[in-house]
């Protein structure tokens, strides 16, 4: 990827990150809160290097006060100066590196995940949705049903905005994951993927990223972006996914 793409996904990568607060009638910290008020994600910070420390305190204290989990998604390419730094001095413990992937939606990168000889469905419905749980508890997920349940209501209230894809074997659940839309945007977001710890290393991992990127292409979508993990990233790397840039989450328990 020359730099002038890697310049231009940037900027589309942000505009997207941003577009969430902008709904919300705020952009400088966009945060996401669970439906249930007990997870806030922030996912884009537009501030002066000045700023940092005050607003990470405040952040953390926020949390601490209306007690809930704070989760801050700090990007490779984020211009604020010693955010990484300020969070740790805080006490919100980073987690793992993960990076950012991109893979231009095309006919070509369909076929290197191919799909043929796997059952995989498209979940638009969120009473289909216990098979996602079924395989979220199996891999040791925390708060499963949960998840179902935030998943169901956006299924219900925002249909166009994500779907569900699920492989199965032999008629059981076994590999799962999610993709995101937004109007306006060439993005389409993977999120969720995970697979029985009984079914890895079968291709089914890849077979549910080949029908979400298949989804994408009938939507219009111009570029899949995704978050990948070591156990997921050379994957995505050897089918032509690229890297983007790098981000790391900083998590806060209230209670610690």
């Amino acid at each position: 990827m020359n730099e002038a793409v890697r310049t231009e996904v940037l900027a589309e990568l942000d505009a997207l990150r941003r577009a969430s607060g902008l709904a919300a009638g705020h952009a400088d910290v966009v945060r996401e809160y669970s439906a249930d008020g007990s997870e806030c994600r922030i996912v884009f910070a537009d501030l002066a290097d000045a700023e940092v420390v005050e607003l990470v305190r405040g952040e953390r204290e926020l949390a601490r006060s209306g007690d809930y989990t704070l989760e801050w998604k700090v990007y490779g390419h984020d211009r604020q100066q010693g955010l990484a730094a300020a969070l740790e001095a805080a006490g919100v413990v980073p987690g793992e590196e993960e990076q950012v992937l991109m893979l231009p939606v095309a006919e070509a990168s369909s076929a290197l995940f191919d799909t043929s000889g796997y059952e995989v469905r498209r979940v638009t419905d969120g009473a289909e949705l216990d098979d996602y749980a079924e395989i979220s508890r199996q891999i040791g997920r925390r708060n499963a049903n949960e998840e179902c349940r935030q998943l169901a209501r956006l299924l219900e209230e925002q249909p166009d905005a994500m779907r569900v894809h699920i492989a199965y074997a032999r008629g059981e659940p076994v590999s799962c994951g999610r993709a995101y839309y937004q109007a306006g945007s060439p993005f389409a977001e993977l999120a969720g993927a995970r697979t029985k710890t009984t079914h890895r290393r079968q291709g089914f991992f890849t077979a549910v990223v080949g029908s979400r990127l298949r989804l994408a292409r009938e939507r219009g979508c111009r570029l899949m972006v995704t978050d990948a993990l070591p156990t997921s990233a050379p994957i995505l790397r050897k089918r032509g996914f690229e890297v983007v840039t790098v981000t790391r989450p900083f998590i806060f328990e209230p209670d610690n």
